[in-house]
């Protein structure tokens, strides 16, 4: 599981004020990283994937306009600052990615480049073209455009790739890097990227921002995984446009029949190139909903720093806000994901195939070896009595966001209840409720069921009353 820093997490000497100019520096450094790492394990992440930490042009507060690539950003710190975030993070077992670019440079004057370090001839780049002119069918072109207006490296010059091969092993033996987040994965050739990636020798984990899946699949072999943007769009269309859970069914069939290895692909809700969950939209229900799936599904569990505190930034840089002034660990979304972490660790229930157990359009429902995961897009009440399950009669089931409620197989039936777009994640015998109170509990359900009754609020706060 890991956590997504930007370079606005947290200033070095702790200073919590506002940031004057979002679109510049703030203040943010690695000491500051490392200052609060109890912050990142208290809620559950086991690795951090922090922003590129090059050298940069001027006004790329973000580390994507690298200006020199054997200098650290002194912005964020010196080289010993980043050996000592690293060296910390280790002691605490989290592992650390690093953003790294290989397709551009920064912005610089096209007509001397001698700014540039080590790439300081027209040479070492691609004749220019605006990727926004190349149609999306033309994978070539692709690789040889200018992204953003940004200087494309031509990795097809012996100089650019030995030199980005050899600076990649060099970066990640001198700092003892984790991992690495590859930018911009499609504008550079699959050839590239397995050498790179082998020089590198480390985990490595690629950006294509599309969501093909048979485009995407086609770069998983070149580098260990992807971050999974069909699974993103997903998503975010059950669970923030309250589209049709039965959409979930459709993703995972073209998924598995497509990818060569789910398991190790970036399961995410938000990041730093789109609007987040709650800009606009107080879909809270929703939002816990999404965080709960992406990291209790197949694949690895990747959230973005802000996301613990409920922000709701737009656009970039406006989803780029600062988090130092919003650190609280008793904010509900830190609980909730703390709450799933923690029992994710626990049972590591990841080691296990999901199966999917139930869909239709309101409801979705799979497991993962002994463990039950109910997931609901409506805030409407919804009842469902999952039939298809791998639990022997009489096995009680509880909720272990809630553990005194409790269910219990009775003739091969299991029921499950959501109310107000909430998430239930059953286990067995990890709460405190009686044999007599889940089948009671048991027995109103199916009385509801049989009889059609269209149960209101009031009545469902009862239920719910009698079931705790």
């Amino acid at each position: 599981m890991e956590i997504k820093y930007s370079h606005e997490f947290s200033r070095t000497n702790g200073d919590s004020s506002p940031c004057t100019d979002i679109n510049k520096y703030c203040g943010g450094t690695f000491k500051g990283i490392q200052n609060n790492l109890d912050y990142i394990q208290e809620l559950g992440f086991n690795a951090i994937w922090i922003s590129p930490v090059v050298d940069n042009t001027d006004n790329g507060y973000h580390g994507y306009w690298a200006k020199d690539i054997y200098r650290i950003n002194e912005n964020f710190g010196s080289e010993q600052d980043l050996r000592d975030l690293i060296s910390a993070c280790h002691e605490k077992d989290i592992w650390v990615m690093v953003d790294v670019i290989a397709n551009h440079m920064g912005y610089i004057n096209t007509n001397d480049y001698s700014n540039a370090v080590p790439f300081n001839d027209p040479s070492h780049y691609n004749t220019f073209v605006d990727c926004a002119t190349v149609p999306s069918w033309d994978h070539d072109a692709f690789e040889t455009c200018w992204l953003h207006g940004l200087p494309d490296l031509n990795q097809t010059n012996e100089f650019v790739k030995k030199t980005l091969l050899e600076w990649i092993s060099d970066f990640v033996q001198t700092y003892e890097i984790d991992g690495l987040r590859l930018d911009a994965l499609r504008h550079v050739s699959r050839s590239f990227w397995s050498e790179f990636s082998k020089a590198a020798g480390v985990f490595t984990i690629g950006e294509v921002f599309n969501f093909d899946l048979p485009l995407l699949s086609s770069y998983q072999g070149p580098v260990d995984s992807l971050l999974n943007f069909p699974f993103y769009s997903t998503m975010r269309y059950v669970f923030e446009k309250t589209g049709s859970m039965n959409s979930l069914q459709s993703y995972y069939g073209g998924a598995s029949a497509t990818w060569h290895d789910m398991s190790v692909l970036g399961n995410f809700i938000n990041n730093h190139d789109i609007p987040r969950f709650l800009h606009d939209n107080g879909n809270v229900a929703g939002f816990k909903s999404a965080l709960a799936f992406s990291i209790c599904s197949i694949g690895i569990p990747t959230v973005y720093y802000g996301d613990e505190q409920g922000f709701g930034g737009g656009s970039d840089p406006d989803n780029r806000e600062p988090l130092w002034t919003n650190m609280n660990r008793d904010n509900e979304f830190y609980q909730f994901l703390k709450t799933i972490n923690t029992f994710r660790k626990n049972s590591e229930f990841f080691h296990h195939e999901q199966v999917q157990r139930y869909a239709d359009d309101a409801f979705y429902a799979f497991t993962r070896g002994e463990h039950l995961f109910a997931f609901t897009n409506s805030l409407d009440y919804q009842a469902r009595t999952i039939t298809y399950h791998p639990y022997a009669e009489g096995t009680r089931l509880c909720n272990v966001l809630h553990q005194k409620d409790c269910v219990e197989v009775r003739n091969g039936e299991i029921p499950v209840v959501l109310i107000g777009g909430e998430v239930k994640i059953f286990s067995p015998s990890v709460g405190e409720q009686s044999e007599g109170e889940s089948l009671n509990a048991w027995q109103k359900i199916k009385t509801s069921f049989a009889e059609g009754i269209s149960l209101d609020m009031k009545r469902m706060n009862s239920l719910t009353r009698a079931t705790n």
